[in-house]
């Protein structure tokens, strides 16, 4: 029930959330601080063992973060629509904090459960939360069929994006630690934000791009401790 209150209710809500306000290639980029988050509370909460170094890359990560959200050194709000952008990345890394969460929840069941039961309980749970949000939807405002683009959209995020992605991401977990695992997001950061430039004509800043080159970093460094 935990994990699919932390998995896919909240950390949904929140990432499409966050979505709606920011870019693409924001989101993209601040998915890595995933790594981060997973690999603190691995340490805290799974006791998996933590070096100096994995601090000092820990603290590089947050800065990348701090960058991305912020697009400067100072902080500043903008005065035109830029703070909702900024509001947008805070609520996308609250949902990467809850995400790894899920993560570290999630491997410590392993112990006792295998990865398909795991994804199947956590997006079957879910539902108990989503079905009467849909129905007040169709209540509220109707239904309208969505075209073939639409359908194949859906079955995109619900296969590939969930069930696949979710159970090949446990059966992972049970040969390496959490903090390990998550190091592979920083494939994320590469792909994300070149589709968002070529798809959605989002804009990188300077700031950005430095940002995650340091989250890449520290989630590197993070992986390559022993």
């Amino acid at each position: 029930m935990l994990l699919s209150l932390i998995g896919f209710v909240v950390n949904k809500m929140l990432e499409f959330g966050g979505l709606s306000l920011t870019t693409a290639s924001d989101v993209a980029l601040l998915i890595t601080g995933e790594s981060i988050f997973t690999a603190a509370l691995s340490w805290i909460v799974l006791r998996e063992r933590v070096t100096g170094g994995s601090l000092v890359a820990l603290l590089l990560g947050f800065v990348g973060v701090y960058l991305i959200v912020e697009r400067s050194i100072i902080p500043n709000i903008p005065a035109d629509g830029g703070r909702w952008r900024i509001i947008g990345d805070l609520v996308v890394v609250a949902a990467l904090l809850v995400e790894a969460l899920y993560t570290v929840r999630g491997k410590a069941l392993l112990s006792k459960h295998s990865p398909l039961l795991i994804t199947t309980a956590s997006i079957v749970g879910s539902m108990i939360f989503w079905l009467p949000v849909a129905g007040w939807e169709f209540i509220s405002t109707g239904w309208r069929m969505p075209g073939l683009l639409g359908w194949l959209s859906v079955l995109w995020l619900a296969i590939m994006c969930t069930c696949v992605a979710y159970l090949a991401w446990f059966q992972g977990l049970t040969k390496v630690n959490a903090s390990k695992a998550a190091s592979t997001l920083f494939i994320q950061p590469l792909l994300g934000p070149l589709l968002g430039v070529l798809l959605l004509q989002e804009e990188l800043t300077a700031y950005t791009i430095f940002g995650g080159m340091l989250i890449i970093v520290s989630v590197y460094l993070i992986s390559k401790q022993e």
